[in-house]
């Protein structure tokens, strides 16, 4: 046998390694937390019966929030509009009986830290919390380049405060009391425009990137002291701020969604909580940037297109 031989016998042998190692990375990221996985009791995990949900009176906040309450926990509902929240209130204690659900009414947009200790830590204070759900985000009106961005400087501060300020400070507060019961489950929203540089949504991608990276490090500083700290990172589901209203296979409605995401909850650490959304952060993550970023320029002419449109409608 040659050194050439040998070189190449050893090369083959990395590269199938690689190839194994990656298809086995992919199983657990695609396959194994939907199809294999067995849910830890997620009362197991929390450790206390109080779950928090912020951005709570519609979408994926109000489906966690209701389906938290139909697993037996009392839920702590924070969103800014009071109107919403007692209609919310009011429609999870109907569905579910024997429950404890409360409102706190709080604007993440223009908190102060003096409002988070004043208006929000201290009556939190008065629950034990073994889940807390930071759902809270806002996102750019449509796709445009910075400093176009719809809103002017007003957007462009209110995305980027709110899509990682409250996440941030209230995780803090709520890991104190999670640390002393050394149990406890985070579930933080990010997104799946976190993935990748997405062109015309800057800010929004990038706060949603800092996300994910947030709750990576707190998962390792954390998971000694038995918490549990999960990243959701969402393709399309139909809520109001997407703007998607059609139900797909693609874009789930958030009952759906949320279903699919808490199964996960203890299985793995980042997901994007739903298969199909699992698959196309995959095929994003696979295709060349150029490929990526010709799709996204599609898409983001007709949601500029869609939005414009239905502004001048309602002029009229």
């Amino acid at each position: 046998m040659t050194c050439c031989d040998c070189y190449l016998k050893m090369f083959g042998g990395l590269a199938l390694t690689y190839v194994l190692l990656q298809l086995f990375k992919l199983y657990q990221r695609l396959v194994h937390p939907f199809f294999f996985a067995k849910t830890p009791d997620i009362h197991e995990l929390a450790g206390a019966k109080y779950a928090v949900v912020t951005g709570s009176t519609d979408g994926i906040g109000k489906a966690y929030a209701t389906q938290l309450a139909q697993k037996g926990f009392n839920i702590v509902l924070v969103s800014r509009s009071e109107e919403k929240l007692a209609a919310v209130k009011q429609e999870i204690s109907e569905l579910v009986s024997g429950v404890e659900v409360q409102t706190i009414a709080f604007d993440f947009t223009n908190a102060s830290v003096k409002d988070y200790e004043s208006k929000l830590f201290e009556k939190l204070k008065a629950y034990e919390i073994g889940v807390l759900v930071n759902n809270v985000g806002m996102a750019h009106d449509y796709p445009e380049v910075l400093h176009n961005t719809h809103g002017d400087i007003q957007k462009v501060r209110d995305v980027a405060v709110v899509n990682t300020v409250p996440v941030t400070i209230l995780t803090q507060e709520i890991l104190k009391q999670m640390v002393e019961r050394r149990r406890g489950v985070v579930i933080n929203i990010g997104s799946i425009a976190g993935s990748s540089h997405l062109k015309g949504w800057s800010v929004y991608s990038a706060t949603k990137r800092y996300i994910s990276h947030l709750s990576g490090i707190l998962a390792k500083e954390y998971e000694p002291l038995g918490i549990t700290i999960q990243n959701i990172t969402p393709g399309l589901v139909t809520t109001n701020m997407s703007g998607v209203t059609d139900i797909s296979f693609a874009a789930p409605n958030p009952k759906t969604f949320v279903e699919s995401a808490l199964k996960t909850v203890g299985v793995v650490q980042e997901t994007a909580g739903f298969i199909v959304h699992q698959a196309q952060l995959e095929l994003i993550q696979m295709l060349p940037v150029a490929v990526l970023d010709y799709i996204i320029k599609g898409e983001n002419a007709k949601i500029k297109s869609k939005y414009l449109g239905s502004v001048k409608s309602a002029s009229k």
